[in-house]
C-alpha cells in the first residue's frame, strides 16, 4: 500500500498547469524534469515542507490542469454555470496539491527513469515512466494530447494501468452527487487515492 501513496504522489506532482512543449520536446525535457525532482526529493538540505513547491515548480507548466478537472468531472460539467466551474477546478487543483504533499512524506529514496515514449493515436502521445521500487518496478505512464497551437500537455496519468482521471470521475459520474456534494467530497472526503 506504501508503494502506491508514493506512486499517487509521483503522479500528482506532475498533474497542473500548462505550458507548450512541441511533441519531440516531451520525451528529453520531462526526462530532465524526473532527475530534477528526484534530486530535490533526496536533497536533505532542502527542508520538506520547502519540497512541494519546489517541484511544483518544476511540472506546472506542463499540465492542463483545466483538461483534467473537465475530464474527470464528467457530465456534471455541463450542468456547472461560471462560477460553480471556476470553484470545482480550484477546489480540485487544492485536492491534487494536498494528496501530494501528504503522500511526499512516505518519499524513501525510490527512483524514476523515462522509458520512451508511443503514439497509441495520431493525437496522443504516452511517455511511458518507471518507479524503481526496493522489490520492484511500477509502471506510470502520461497521456498528452496536441492543443490547437500544437502544444503538448498532459490530460491523464495511469499508475499500474488505473488512471487518475477515471479514479475521480468514479466518485463523480454516477450523477447521485449534487455540485455541493461533489465540493464536499473534494475538500473533505477520503478519495481513493488517500487510502
Amino acid at each position: 500500500m506504501k508503494i502506491l501513496k508514493i506512486l499517487c504522489a509521483f503522479a500528482i506532482f506532475f498533474a497542473v498547469n500548462a505550458a507548450a512543449l512541441s511533441e519531440n520536446e516531451i520525451a528529453p525535457v520531462m526526462s530532465g524534469k524526473v532527475e530534477e525532482a528526484v534530486s530535490i526529493l533526496r536533497n536533505e538540505s532542502i527542508a520538506k515542507d520547502e519540497k512541494p513547491a519546489k517541484i511544483f515548480a518544476l511540472f506546472d507548466e506542463y499540465f492542463d490542469y483545466v483538461t483534467i478537472a473537465k475530464i474527470s468531472l464528467g457530465k456534471h460539467l455541463k450542468s456547472l454555470n461560471d462560477s460553480q466551474k471556476s470553484q470545482f477546478f480550484s477546489a480540485f487543483e487544492k485536492r491534487l496539491k494536498s494528496s501530494f504533499i501528504d503522500k511526499l512524506a512516505l518519499y524513501t529514496n525510490q527512483d524514476m527513469k523515462v522509458l520512451g515514449t508511443n503514439k497509441p493515436k495520431s493525437n496522443r502521445l504516452n511517455l511511458e515512466t518507471q518507479i524503481i521500487g526496493e522489490d520492484k518496478n511500477y509502471s506510470v505512464v502520461f497521456k498528452f494530447f496536441p492543443d490547437k497551437s500544437d502544444n503538448w500537455r498532459v490530460y491523464d496519468v495511469d499508475i499500474l494501468g488505473v488512471s487518475i482521471v477515471q479514479t475521480y470521475r468514479s466518485q463523480f459520474g454516477d450523477g447521485a452527487l449534487s455540485f455541493n456534494e461533489i465540493l464536499d467530497r473534494l475538500n473533505n472526503a477520503n478519495l481513493p487515492e488517500d487510502k
